[in-house]
């Protein structure tokens, strides 16, 4: 499940939802919830493949403990990322990268 959004919504989601890097507070639409993973995707390398553990540890510089694990499940929902079927490995999904930020 993919979302289209313009820059200026994303700007929005941004200074309404995030504060020096961090997500201050999860949006409940899930739009909204989209545009953040989306900013959240580009810290990573085409390409490269990730452990669970790196996934994690970047994601909570981004969001708290208590929402770190629903927002790495909403990677692999919002088709930002795939992962291995264990769940250990994980990497950018590349299908329509183009897509994402329009």
């Amino acid at each position: 499940m993919r979302y289209s959004f313009t820059e200026k919504e994303r700007d929005r989601v941004l200074s309404n939802f995030m504060k020096d890097g961090k997500v201050i507070n999860v949006p409940a639409k899930e739009k909204k919830k989209y545009i953040l993973s989306a900013e959240f995707t580009k810290r990573f390398d085409e390409g490269k493949t990730y452990s669970e553990h790196e996934i994690n540890a970047e994601l909570l510089t981004m969001f708290s403990k208590d929402d770190y694990v629903e927002q790495r499940r909403y990677l692999i929902t919002f088709e930002l990322f795939k992962r291995t079927s264990d769940g250990t490995q994980y990497w950018l999904n590349s299908d329509d990268i183009d897509e994402v930020a329009k």
